[in-house]
């Protein structure tokens, strides 16, 4: 139990973040205003590092107040300031902390941070394991570009080796460094260990808002920064031989480092290749604007051709690149593509310069966004110098190359913050970018001021179909009928399913069109009842028809009266009778109170019916109340029975010979006024009681006098009758529902009363993508939402299970008008009694689903999808192998959370957010989890909540191919949040399932890389 975490280890990984710089202590004041910084970067090297403050303190313009010193660490792991405390202690030192992540970041950070200091106008150079040569050196860089148009000065260097300085100098020379023909020939010997000397890339002084910077790769950054400040500034750079600047160090951790690998010689070729074409295109007058890790950008005849490097990119790379740029309205410039000397290059019209100010305007950069958000794709590499803003003012990315991705949500939100970062704040192009770190990705973000917001808006922004939803969506009456009373018969045997039942047949009737009042009779006959089937128990049933009343299912309950004399005085007017004072038949049916029910009655109609009738539906536009009336209109018909359920969905013509029907007891209309004036009708009297129901003694009547009851009609509306000897049976539950949705088995057909040996099943599902909608007391808005995001698929060959754990009829009877066309390819379950999560999951699967291969999504019902093209994705993934995919969601209460999978043994990451939606898996592959992982510990009870880990954690570690889609935002998923103490329940019930024993198989492959972090594992 011990040995598993309800959240996943911290990681040193990779992420999207700020630099987090702090400032541990400033330089003193009189240092304030100097005018060149010497910049020191460090990480975990305090022991070199005392060396180099030693020869910063000790220089002259130091001593002179002319320069300062800035030292930063790059988040190291030891505290290493108390062991050089005292040479921190120095006036002239500031020290820095910050998260860069590599030495080009941290060498990039010291210079934005020098840009933004007033006073400072140089930055020199110095590495922590280096030192200056001498007290002078720095002195004699700065004097030589000091009061000059010079942009930068470059210096010679010694090298230190296993503690001794070799005898070698490395000295800058100015017809190698400040010619690019010398340049490129000299980068070419020692990038093919024709000679040892190097460029002199530490040996630099360089002048503060120029924009240079470091490229972030793991060797020669600083070899590709100073050739790229060469090529740029030819006639600019003062190289110095003298004084030698400093002394280099060849026991550099990084240096070793890379010097063991090939990209070492790599990046060296390299940089060779560049320089020489740079100088091919400077030979040849050529305006250079650009030059990059992948190319070279030039200017000729007011187009940009950029060339690309043969390492850059490939033909497939292009074809795929061409594919994705080609979409319309992207904010990338069209381009033409073609190939020279077996190398691709570009051309594009040259529309302006970069973008250069410090921020973009707010509606520029949501216009960008959504374009490329709309398009699917992604802008990687954004920063100042690969944005412009068009003539028509539109914000465009320019760097067209391998940057340029298909939009997933980590790109897409890297994006998004990267140019939130830049052009709302203001900040740095290298303040948010990609470097390691022990922090998380969703708390970094967090830090960055306002992006949660923007993010968010920008989101729902694009996504309007999932936040403006219609906000009452339940269905609604068109009309009401003030002509008419519906009149619903109970007794006290009645009292276990009184309220379910009502609800039932108020909701069943209530559309289109409603009822003057409805009411509630109750028969307070308390002794034997004909046919009993329940204990009577009348009290409870009061107390069910207040709180109906209270809740407005109904307007008004009566309760039939046993004084003698309004039994007397009913009896008269009905049958004029006055002696017999019983109120049930000489066969214990009743009578009374069903008549004095009538009295009460102030519309002309009546549309009365026992409790326990089953309603069915199958159109829910038939206007049945408008069918009936209309029938019974003629002078002489006096009822109209309701529908039973018919074979035929045609119109079946109401018929009836004067006598032939009694008015229809269970379930019919009646005309009170014409039967009213029928009164009193013979029932003859069989000692203190009256021998006939008020139906069978009017019928008599109608014989006689020539008036009719009628059947037939319109059969979209029907009802089924239980006998009281069915209704303790447990597929009553189950008819009832699918005799709502008029989905009754062909046995129920031309019959009045339930046949229980019909084969009451749920129809099943055998297409190739099955939509599971599992909920309760959704709210009838969000269901529309969740619908209304499968009506928007463009495949839709897909079939859906809405299952809803008894809500109750008050809430879930509208379900059939919200799904309207969906009807068709729905299995709707709605349960009489909850069952609970589990076993609602099993139903739908295992029962419901019959195909193996069947690709089941879970949707949760106050969720919705957001792309339109997920059942493609989704059988595209199939045909590939998968049997277990999941795709992106979106939580609006925490917007910049991702939650990537992993299939790497996921129990020991807790969970690794296997648990995520959008979640889909085959009928097979759940099938293989034996049921008992779905129970606790007491091998009897299901686990109750948390089914999402328990579902998918044991379906990741047996499928064969699980798999990761990630296109973008699949799934909005609306959370509420929880207390602490439900947050408390699910961690202990997720500790438990993930102790269980582990299905993994260990020679699985898994298709989805294992992520370098795993976000908001707690939920």
């Amino acid at each position: 139990m011990n040995k598993y975490q309800t959240h996943a280890p911290n990681r040193y990984s990779d992420i999207l973040c700020g630099r987090n710089v702090q400032l541990i202590h400033d330089a003193a004041p009189e240092f304030k205003k100097a005018q060149v910084l010497i910049a020191i970067p460090h990480k975990n090297q305090y022991e070199e590092l005392a060396r180099a403050l030693i020869s910063a303190t000790n220089q002259t313009l130091v001593n002179q107040h002319l320069a300062r010193i800035v030292v930063m660490d790059d988040n190291s792991e030891h505290d290493w300031t108390e062991k050089l405390k005292g040479l921190l202690k120095h006036p002239s030192i500031t020290l820095l902390k910050a998260e860069c992540g590599s030495p080009a970041r941290a060498r990039n950070l010291l210079l934005d941070w020098a840009d933004s200091q007033t006073n400072i106008s140089w930055v020199a150079r110095l590495d922590a394991d280096d030192e200056f040569h001498s007290e002078d050196s720095l002195h004699g860089l700065w004097s030589s570009v000091h009061k000059t148009n010079k942009v930068a000065a470059i210096g010679s260097n010694q090298l230190r080796q296993n503690g001794k300085i070799l005898p070698e100098e490395n000295i800058a020379k100015p017809e190698e460094l400040c010619d690019h023909i010398e340049l490129a020939e000299f980068i070419e010997r020692f990038a093919s260990g024709k000679q040892n000397r190097e460029l002199p890339s530490c040996n630099l002084l360089l002048k503060t808002n120029i924009g240079l910077r470091y490229p972030n790769i793991r060797s020669a950054e600083d070899h590709w920064f100073v050739c790229k400040l060469l090529m740029s500034y030819q006639s600019k750079i003062a190289v110095c031989p003298y004084p030698i600047y400093s002394i280099y160090s060849l026991e550099g951790k990084d240096t070793n480092i890379n010097k063991s690998t090939s990209s070492w010689l790599e990046q060296r070729s390299r940089l060779a290749y560049m320089a020489k074409k740079w100088s091919y295109f400077l030979s040849k007058k050529q305006n250079v604007i650009g030059a990059g890790l992948e190319g070279i950008a030039f200017l000729h005849n007011n187009q940009v051709i950029k060339k690309f490097f043969p390492w850059a990119i490939t033909d497939s790379e292009v074809d795929n690149l061409k594919k994705l740029i080609s979409k319309n309205n992207l904010p990338i410039p069209k381009v033409r593509w073609f190939k020279n000397n077996g190398l691709w290059q570009y051309q594009t019209d040259y529309l302006g310069d970069i973008y250069k100010e410090s921020k973009i305007p707010k509606q520029k950069i949501l216009t960008y966004l959504k374009k490329l958000y709309k398009a699917g794709v992604s802008t990687l590499n954004v920063k100042r110098e690969n944005l412009q803003i068009t003539p028509s003012g539109e914000l465009q990315y320019i760097d067209i190359g391998k940057d340029i991705q298909p939009l997933s949500t980590s790109n897409y939100r890297d994006m998004c913050a990267r140019l939130y970062s830049i052009g709302i704040l203001g900040n740095k192009d290298e303040e948010v970018v990609r470097r390691y770190t022990w922090r998380r990705q969703d708390e970094a973000l967090k830090a960055l001021p306002g992006f949660e917001q923007f993010y968010s808006e920008l989101i729902a922004s694009m996504h309007p179909q999932c936040t403006s939803y219609i906000k009452d969506s339940t269905p609604k009456a068109t009309c009401q009928n003030r002509t008419v009373t519906l009149l619903i018969k109970c007794c006290g045997q009645d009292a276990k399913v009184l309220t379910d039942q009502v609800e039932h047949i108020t909701t069943q009737l209530c559309y289109p069109t409603t009822f003057s009042k409805t009411i509630l009779l109750i028969d307070s006959h308390q002794g034997a009842f004909l046919r009993q089937y329940s204990e009577s128990n009348l009290s409870s049933v009061i107390e069910q028809a207040q709180t109906l009343k209270k809740t407005k299912i109904i307007d008004e309950f009566l309760v039939s009266p046993n004084d003698l004399e309004s039994i007397k005085t009913t009896y008269e007017k009905w049958f004029a009778c006055s002696e017999c004072t019983e109120t049930h038949t000489s066969n214990n049916a009743p009578l009374f109170p069903q008549i004095w029910g009538f009295d009460q009655i102030t519309t002309p109609y009546v549309l009365q019916c026992d409790v326990d009738i089953l309603i069915g539906r199958r159109n829910w536009q038939h206007s049945y109340l408008d069918d009936m009336l209309e029938a019974c209109s003629p002078e002489n018909i006096l009822s109209v029975g309701f529908n039973i359920s018919k074979r035929s969905s045609c119109f079946n013509p109401y018929r009836g010979e004067p006598g032939e029907f009694a008015a229809e007891v269970r379930f019919g209309l009646l005309d009170l006024r014409k039967i009213h004036r029928l009164l009193p009708i013979k029932n003859p009297i069989s000692g203190n009681k009256l021998s006939l129901t008020w139906h069978r003694a009017l019928q008599n009547t109608m014989r006689e006098k020539g008036y009719r009851a009628l059947r037939g009609g319109d059969p979209s509306s029907f009802y089924v009758h239980p006998k009281n000897e069915h209704k303790c049976l447990p597929e009553l539950g189950i008819a009832k529902d699918l005799i709502s949705q008029g989905r009754e088995p062909d046995k129920q057909y031309e019959q009045f009363d339930w046949i229980p040996e019909a084969n009451w099943k749920y129809d099943h599902r055998n297409e190739p993508v099955v939509f599971l909608l599992k909920g309760r007391h959704t709210n009838h808005a969000l269901l529309q939402r969740c619908l209304n995001s499968l009506r928007n698929q463009k495949n839709q060959d897909f079939g859906i299970i809405l299952l809803d754990d008894a809500s109750g009829p008050s809430h879930n009877w509208s379900y059939p008008l919200l799904l309207g066309e969906l009807q068709i390819k729905t299995t709707l379950i709605r349960r009489s009694v909850p069952v609970g999560r589990m076993p609602n999951f099993l139903m739908a699967v295992k029962e419901v689903c019959q195909r193996p291969e069947t690709l089941i999504a879970v949707l949760d019902q106050d969720d919705c999808l957001m792309q339109n093209t997920v059942v493609d994705s989704l059988l595209d993934a199939q045909k590939n192998g998968s049997d277990l995919i999941q795709m992106p969601m979106y939580r609006p209460n925490k917007p910049i959370n991702l939650y990537r999978p992993s299939y790497k043994s996921p129990r020991e990451e807790a969970g690794a957010n296997v648990w995520s939606h959008l979640r889909v898996f085959t009928k097979y592959l759940f099938e293989q989890v034996p049921e008992k992982y779905f129970k606790r510990q007491d091998k009897t009870t299901w686990f109750d909540s948390v089914t999402d880990y328990l579902t998918m954690l044991p379906m990741a570690e047996i499928a064969e191919n699980p798999t990761f889609l990630d296109t973008g935002y699949t799934y909005w998923h609306s959370r509420k949040d929880r207390d602490s103490e439900e947050k408390q329940q699910e961690n202990l019930l997720i500790e438990e399932l993930l102790s269980m024993p582990s299905l993994f198989y260990s020679d699985k492959f898994s298709v989805v890389q294992v992520p370098e972090f795993f976000e908001d594992e707690k939920r």
